[in-house]
């Protein structure tokens, strides 16, 4: 089957009702929330994210950057920004009172994770990766089962003129990551009426993290390079974005790699998105990794830079518009 097939029967079958959608996208704030994602890990998403909310704080906007990849956050480093103003993120966990409980079993039937364990003639103990979910509660009679807390992780929030770094962090040996996001998206968002535009970087690929950190965004860039691989997880994650309906754009990364470029010129046609910018890489952007300081700083004049600056001026004037026309 031709890939233009393949993405139009997808589209037929893979549909969420208008009632879904319109919840997911729902928030209670005006600002943009603006989401820069890619199905694959390397592609430079949070270069992208990161000299994007810089230029766009240079232009004068007040910007709030949320690294949503709690797994692997690192825009601080790329940004030479430490950890600020920590917020710890619990999650519930069962704690069984022996005295009251009468070994019936049920919170073990109730619990989807097979985290309980009930040994013969003893209370039920914990063994496993309890998600919160609490359902053991709920099925309890005895009311032998309270709730009991465990560190999931932490989020921060590091003040740098204009721009704001929302930062989550995953504890080590942790699993729930999708906790870690939501409070770090609650965090942000409770705060985003003081911004003029939220830019929130996922982590790569197309799972409940994903999207989770892009509800509520008006827009999407996806960032790819021109590779099998990058052509691949672009097809996977401009699926992902077709499904939720978010309006979307590409910005191809490192495009000055030989051999890929037509594929994915194909692939945005048959989504029918536009690649918004190319970025090639350059001396100068290398050096800014090395320096951990965004290449609209450390070298404002660079190829790279500048492809940075034109597109936040291409976000700048989407913001406008959206402001100059009727909300959705």
């Amino acid at each position: 089957m031709r890939l233009s097939d393949r993405v139009t029967a997808m589209r037929q079958t893979r549909k969420l009702g208008p009632e879904l959608l319109k919840a997911f996208h729902q928030k209670n704030f005006a600002t943009p929330v603006i989401g820069v994602t890619g199905g694959k890990g390397g592609v430079g998403k949070t270069t992208v994210a990161v000299n994007v909310a810089y230029a766009l704080k240079e232009m004068g906007f007040k910007v709030a950057l949320v690294d949503g990849d709690v797994d692997n956050p690192n825009a601080a480093i790329i940004m030479g920004m430490g950890y600020a103003d920590p917020a710890d993120v619990h999650m519930t966990v069962p704690e069984i009172d022996a005295a009251k409980c009468d070994s019936c079993g049920n919170c073990i039937k109730a619990c989807r994770h097979n985290a309980l364990f009930l040994p013969p003639g003893k209370t039920p103990m914990l063994i496993g990766d309890c998600n919160g979910c609490e359902a053991c509660l709920l099925v309890c009679h005895p009311n032998a089962i309270k709730r009991g807390k465990r560190l999931l992780g932490r989020t921060y929030k590091t003040l740098s003129d204009n721009l704001s770094l929302y930062t989550g962090e995953l504890m080590p040996g942790q699993e729930e990551s999708t906790a870690v996001v939501r409070a770090l998206k609650k965090r942000a968002f409770d705060e985003a009426a003081q911004f003029d535009l939220v830019v929130v970087d996922t982590s790569p690929g197309v799972h409940c993290n994903v999207i989770s950190a892009l509800q509520g965004a008006v827009l999407v860039v996806a960032v790819t390079e021109p590779t099998p691989l990058g052509a691949h997880d672009l097809e996977l994650i401009l699926q992902l974005l077709d499904l939720f309906q978010f309006d979307n754009r590409i910005v191809l990364n490192r495009a000055d790699l030989a051999g890929g470029k037509a594929e994915i010129e194909a692939i945005a046609r048959s989504h029918n998105t536009l690649i918004w910018r190319e970025i090639r890489t350059d001396e100068a952007l290398l050096q800014s990794y090395v320096e951990a300081v965004p290449i609209i700083r450390s070298d404002p004049a660079a190829d790279s830079a500048m492809a940075f600056v034109g597109l936040a001026y291409e976000l700048a004037r989407y913001h406008d518009e959206r402001d100059s026309c009727p909300q959705r």
